[in-house]
């Protein structure tokens, strides 16, 4: 969610309170000296309270996920809403757009109700899945993102928090499945490991 927004929904649920507590009180006095419209003071203060309660909860949370241009597709595989969350890209991936993806995942996951374990800072892995030889499948990793728990980092600022580590070996092997590829493509169209060069 845009800041603007986040401060107009607080401010909102700020107003909103106030006038529930004045519609409350209103309506108490109308119950005391029995005024013939008492019932729908009630009326209008539950509605107050559950406006007040929407607004409340919009200033918490984002309404809609910003998009960071140039991010990948993912998947997220794993995720228990503590401090670690893995997803899986595709194989094809570049060092940048993985940077941009990790960015993405951290913006779309990372959240003020996630709760520690033990460890006071988010961690994002992305990894793919490779075919070294046919029949055999394998996760590699090809980096990490790290960020304090809990957060929301909206601005440019506050993502200078965000520590990026790439798997350089990774995407080198990476490089090589696909150079294999290329010369021989596979009958299944996987990528598979070259063999070792004999010494």
């Amino acid at each position: 969610m845009d800041g603007s927004l986040q401060s107009f929904f607080a401010s909102a649920s700020q107003v909103g309170l106030g006038v529930a507590v004045f519609l409350a009180l209103l309506t108490l006095l109308a119950w005391i000296r029995n005024w013939p419209w008492k019932f729908s003071l009630v009326g209008y203060t539950a509605f107050t309270l559950v406006l007040t309660a929407g607004c409340f909860a919009l200033s918490l949370g984002p309404i809609f996920r910003s998009r960071i241009p140039g991010a990948a597709p993912y998947t997220t595989v794993y995720d228990q809403g503590a401090e670690r969350a893995v997803i899986a890209v595709s194989p094809d991936i570049t060092p940048e757009q993985l940077i941009l993806t990790l960015k993405q995942a951290a913006s779309d996951l990372a959240s003020s109700g996630r709760f520690s374990t033990g460890s006071p800072v988010f961690t994002l892995q992305a990894r793919t899945v490779i075919h070294p030889e046919p029949g055999v499948s394998e996760p590699l990793l090809l980096g990490t993102l790290q960020q304090p728990l809990g957060k929301r980092l909206r601005t440019p600022e506050e993502q200078q928090q965000q520590q990026i580590h790439l798997e350089e070996e990774a995407f080198a092997r990476l490089r090589r499945l696909a150079q294999v590829q290329e010369a021989a493509p596979p009958s299944e169209g996987t990528l598979q490991e070259p063999p070792l060069a004999q010494s």
